[in-house]
């Protein structure tokens, strides 16, 4: 079940807006700042995860949003993780990250929560 951009609700464009924004946040803060120094291939592994469900999170699908509820709690933790690091340009990509990451959590579970099956009493 998708629905179109325009169409959505606001809740999912919010959850499609926070989603893009960790990527382009990987991107930033792994290139740019490059926090571990690994070289230009890490951001692309950590924007992998990211990148495989675009689509399904762009068209609303329920599937995906349900997976990727779990799939954004890595980027949480290493948010937090990475808050009580010594350089504080660091600091404050970790702090967006986390922000980005529990917002993206919170939308998606209020966009499901209007799917979920009513019991019956």
């Amino acid at each position: 079940m998708g629905s179109s951009v325009m169409g959505a609700p606001p809740v999912l464009r919010l959850a499609q807006a926070a989603w893009l924004g960790l990527g382009v946040l990987t991107l930033l803060w792994d290139w740019l700042a490059a926090p571990l120094h690994n070289g230009s291939w890490l951001p692309l592994i950590k924007l992998l995860p990211l990148l495989l469900p675009a689509r399904g999170i762009l068209s609303g699908k329920i599937y995906t949003y349900q997976y990727a509820s779990m799939l954004v709690l890595f980027y949480f933790t290493e948010g937090v993780m990475r808050l009580f690091d010594a350089v504080p340009a660091s600091r404050w990509f970790a702090a967006a990250e986390t922000a980005l990451s529990v917002l993206f959590f919170v939308l998606c579970l209020a966009y499901l929560k209007q799917f979920k099956n009513k019991r019956k009493p």
